[in-house]
């Protein structure tokens, strides 16, 4: 289950970024070739009005393949208006940024639908959930039942609730509770684990206004933003050791930890990703959309096109790199997760 999450969650932030190019590609009138996830053999695909879709048997990134981007098959797209080369600097400037773009709007609409969809936890002393199976469901708590007591001692937040349960010796405990206008004495038997007793209850949730969901989704999107470009300096600057990097396996680690907490943590993890890919695709390494732009920015200056197969070459070379460098990654991730 944990892998078909986090693949779930690594196609959706993949399928975003890639449809970010891709649009706006057409959008400019370039011809895509081929929108693909994945990369390596081809698993599956299909062509309609002449672009292939394909998904790729390595769900580590994905293209969008346009017509005359890397360069080769000069006489194919030399006197094509439709190819990516010919377009103005700025039209392929829109075409590269838009991937890392989607991936900060992906991460805003997640925090948008977490807060204004699923709400966020409330300390309200009000039970939002009762577990199948356990004491709460057996003594007849039910969700939204408000607890005013419990043996006697007010419950002012939810906090106190937890307090208390686990606090207590596992003998029976008294709920007052306030269920529709009325006052309930409910007696319950904790069940007792080996760090504390339980009830089988879980926290109210309060959704927020769509408003306000959408003003706190900039507000979190701006401030894991902050957090990432943070610790993308701490790493450039070794005050955060290289060795806290991690990869595909780390991340499916992470995201099976994230789906035992639930979906409201899966969904945050995948806005983290998303902001993370998004920044990470912006720095000026060769191979990656931040490169390409700092390629576009020279052409802007010198007023005339770079030779688009040299340039092909570069990003190739890092290309090859940054794969020796997520293997390298991949290995450690192995010993830090598996082994």
């Amino acid at each position: 289950m944990t892998i078909l999450v986090a693949l779930a969650v690594f196609s959706l932030i993949i399928l975003v970024h890639e449809l970010g190019h891709f649009l706006v590609a057409r959008r400019v009138g370039i011809d895509v070739e081929e929108f693909s996830i994945g990369f390596g053999p081809k698993l599956a695909g299909f062509r309609r009005a002449g672009i292939l879709y394909s998904l790729r048997i390595i769900p580590l990134g994905g293209y969008v393949k346009m017509l005359g981007e890397e360069g080769d098959d000069v006489e194919e797209w030399s006197d094509n208006p439709a190819s990516y080369q010919n377009k103005t600097p700025w039209q392929r400037m829109a075409v590269i940024a838009a991937g890392p773009a989607m991936n900060f709007v992906l991460a805003l609409v997640v925090f948008v639908l977490i807060f204004g969809a699923i709400g966020l936890p409330s300390d309200a002393p009000k039970i939002g959930g009762v577990l199948p199976g356990y004491p709460a469901q057996a003594a007849g708590l039910k969700a939204g039942d408000e607890v005013v007591q419990i043996d006697g001692q007010a419950m002012e937040s939810w906090a106190d609730i937890l307090r208390y349960i686990q606090n207590s010796d596992g003998s029976a405990l008294l709920f007052t509770v306030r269920r529709e206008g009325k006052l309930l004495s409910i007696q319950v038997i904790p069940s007792v684990n080996e760090e504390h007793p339980f009830v089988g209850i879980s926290q109210a949730k309060e959704r927020l206004s769509v408003l306000t969901s959408i003003k706190e989704g900039f507000r979190q999107t701006f401030l894991l933003t902050k957090a990432v470009l943070s610790s993308l300096a701490g790493i450039v600057t070794r005050k955060i050791p290289a060795e806290e990097l991690t990869g595909p396996i780390g991340i499916v680690h992470y995201v099976g930890l994230a789906a035992q907490q639930g979906l409201t943590s899966v969904l945050y993890l995948a806005a983290l990703i998303s902001v993370n890919l998004s920044l990470f695709n912006l720095l000026p390494i060769p191979a990656l959309d931040g490169s390409k732009l700092v390629f576009l920015g020279v052409e802007l200056v010198r007023k005339r096109p770079l030779d688009p197969r040299k340039e092909g070459l570069v990003h190739l070379v890092g290309f090859a790199l940054l794969i020796s460098l997520m293997l390298v990654i991949m290995y450690r991730d192995i010993i830090r997760f598996i082994l």
